[in-house]
């Protein structure tokens, strides 16, 4: 047996058993967004997280400049933070690199990497480099960031009868990765739907938001796809989920792309992944001040669904028919 029959998340329970050798220093350890540890101030809490970009994995040259490159990477970064209600403050990076590549390459890396930052307040402090021996560009970034801990965020919380709710639209990410795909593809939305892909924007005002009213139970990111983080939330809150096919929130363009590709437009927002949005669930009495405080500060917000208890498992409704969702999503060493 090898790591395409166990998959990504197979991989991480793997790592999961025997890694906290100090209980009292982590308060929330692999299986979130983020790690929680104890913080340098009382009633605060330290968030960290980590994420990769791989060459043909995640990116590639010739469909992105170098400072998208940059951009993305730090980006995807502080999505993690956001879906923890987080502020990021610090980042470190490393970078794997061919011996031959441009100077020039890297300054635009850099310029995009630092935009970024920049943007949303973060520090870079420190790093590694090393050589790439088969020519492959490697990114680590890990970022950390802080929250009062009675207002962290976490992946389980939700409660039956709560809502689910997700911030902007979906399957412009992926709409925009399939217009790289087949260039003779002609889409009026393609810019904005090429930048999804490109330059995704970590919600972290929403996170900010959400981390700061009352009634919010979960919150997640969509990284891998809609159905993929609902799997999440289920299996972290112990809890079933129902979402309302008319209710998704579909990027202008998508339906465009999929009628090209021969592809229900749904499936591009259910399995698309790479959106960042926030998904989230919301006890039903705080509902309508969620939604208008996130209104109020120019973040679209869609209710989409509902939690039910554990043994509904996970499905859509679409009129009256109830289908029952299977997994899916991007997963790293399973073929996707």
């Amino acid at each position: 047996m090898d790591l395409r029959h166990v998959g990504e998340w197979g991989l991480i329970k793997r790592f999961t058993r025997g890694s906290v050798v100090v209980p009292e220093r982590v308060i929330a350890g692999i299986g979130d967004d983020a790690a929680v540890l104890p913080g340098p101030e009382p009633g605060e809490v330290l968030l960290a997280t980590t994420d990769m970009l791989v060459e043909t994995v995640h990116f590639r040259r010739e469909w992105s400049t170098p400072e998208d490159v940059g951009y993305k990477a730090m980006a995807v970064n502080l999505s993690d933070i956001a879906a923890m209600g987080g502020r990021p403050e610090s980042a470190l990076l490393s970078l794997a690199v061919p011996k031959r590549l441009e100077i020039a390459w890297v300054e635009s890396f850099s310029a995009g990497l630092r935009s970024c930052a920049a943007r949303f307040g973060v520090n870079i402090v420190g790093g590694d480099t090393v050589a790439s021996p088969n020519e492959v560009i490697t990114i680590s970034i890990t970022v950390l960031g802080s929250v009062l801990r009675d207002r962290c965020l976490y992946r389980h919380g939700a409660r039956p009868g709560d809502v689910l709710m997700v911030t902007g639209n979906l399957g412009g990410a992926a709409a925009g990765l399939a217009l790289l795909q087949h260039p003779e593809m002609e889409v009026d939305a393609a810019s904005p739907l090429l930048r999804r892909h490109r330059r995704p924007e970590p919600r972290v005002e929403a996170g900010k938001l959400l981390s700061a009213l009352g009634g919010v139970t979960c919150a997640d990111d969509i990284s891998d796809g809609l159905v993929s983080e609902m799997y999440q939330i289920s299996e972290a809150g112990q809890v079933g989920l129902e979402i309302y096919v008319e209710k998704i929130p579909m990027a202008p363009g998508v339906n465009e792309v999929a009628a090209f590709l021969g592809y229900d437009p749904l499936e591009l927002a259910l399995y698309g992944g790479e959106d960042y949005e926030l998904l989230f669930t919301v006890a039903p009495g705080a509902v309508a001040k969620v939604a208008r405080t996130l209104r109020e500060a120019g973040i679209e917000v869609t209710p989409i669904g509902l939690v039910l208890p554990s043994g509904e498992g996970i499905s859509s409704l679409r009129g009256l028919k109830r289908s029952p969702l299977p997994p899916g999503g991007y997963e790293h060493f399973r073929s996707n």
